[in-house]
């Protein structure tokens, strides 16, 4: 399993395919080292970040991740498993 961490788009080059480019980039590697599973925490909060995850077919776990900035919330967990 490899965890996806951190992933950001400027503002200016949001809408133009660079997430998913991102993603699809991380899926590739993933496979290529012999991963089977991607894993990733999201701000609830975050509709935009969950709806590209979304598309990529990650799944919610119903598992809470790491405190979020505000020390309080916590990140929700999404997995993939991998096609080879």
């Amino acid at each position: 399993m490899v965890e996806l961490l951190s992933l950001w788009v400027a503002p200016t080059a949001r809408g133009r395919g660079v997430g998913d480019a991102l993603v699809r980039e991380v899926e590739r590697w993933a496979r290529s080292v012999g991963a089977r599973f991607v894993r990733l925490g999201v701000a609830a909060d975050n509709p935009a970040a969950r709806g590209l995850y979304k598309r990529h077919r990650f799944d919610a776990t119903g598992e809470q991740g790491g405190l979020l900035a505000d020390g309080v919330l916590r990140e929700q967990v999404m997995t993939k498993r991998l096609q080879r």
